[in-house]
């Protein structure tokens, strides 16, 4: 007989494989490391998931999809490139940054598990298509081509989360809030706009 889903179970099976995830590394935690805190017998797993590699992968990809689809709502709502732009860096970016542990399974086991290129080039091509529309309307030559868009903004992106998950690591005083500031001003002095405050 089939066992009944409970997609509250789902969601916590997810959470905590992410945090052991990013912990401890995918290798050294078993599916019995994930739900010995959930007060889950092991086999309860295998009625949402089929293996461990499908928990990671459900893990990243359900986690970039929703951060990806709530964005691209709120983009879709605001009514003009600078509200794009405060969204994505007064709201959407800080948000992604406190998920930690989520930013470290994208960046240590995004590659092998999921469609990593895919994700990056989708939000680089929605935050270059927001940069060309503010970029227009302030008058503004940028000069790039799709390519060195992509290219900028995927250094951007990578290298924010990286520089944010090696920070905690190695116990750094660089915090979130820096790189946020750092790209806030960045924003700021190359398209001449006030985009509120950090």
């Amino acid at each position: 007989m089939a066992r009944e889903r409970d997609e509250g179970k789902r969601k916590a099976i997810l959470s905590e494989a992410t945090r052991l995830f990013a912990e401890k590394g995918f290798h050294a935690t078993s599916v019995a490391d994930v739900v010995a805190r959930l007060d889950m017998p092991v086999g309860s797993v295998y009625t949402y998931f089929k293996s461990k590699d499908d928990i990671i992968r459900s893990a990243i990809d359900e986690g970039w999809d929703d951060f990806y689809d709530a964005l691209l709502a709120a983009c879709a709502a605001a009514p003009g490139p600078v509200a794009k732009l405060e969204v994505l860096v007064g709201s959407f970016l800080p948000d992604l940054l406190e998920k930690t542990d989520f930013v470290a399974l994208i960046l240590s086991e995004g590659l092998r598990f999921t469609d990593l290129r895919d994700k990056v080039e989708r939000l680089a091509e929605l935050i270059g298509s927001i940069l060309r529309d503010l970029a227009r309307e302030r008058g503004v030559n940028l000069n790039l081509s799709p390519r060195q868009y992509q290219t900028a903004l995927s250094v951007f992106f990578l290298g924010m989360l990286d520089t944010v998950r090696l920070s905690k690591l190695a116990g750094l005083a660089l915090t979130e809030r820096d790189v946020l500031s750092f790209i806030h001003s960045m924003v700021q002095n190359a398209f001449k706009v006030d985009i509120g405050n950090l």
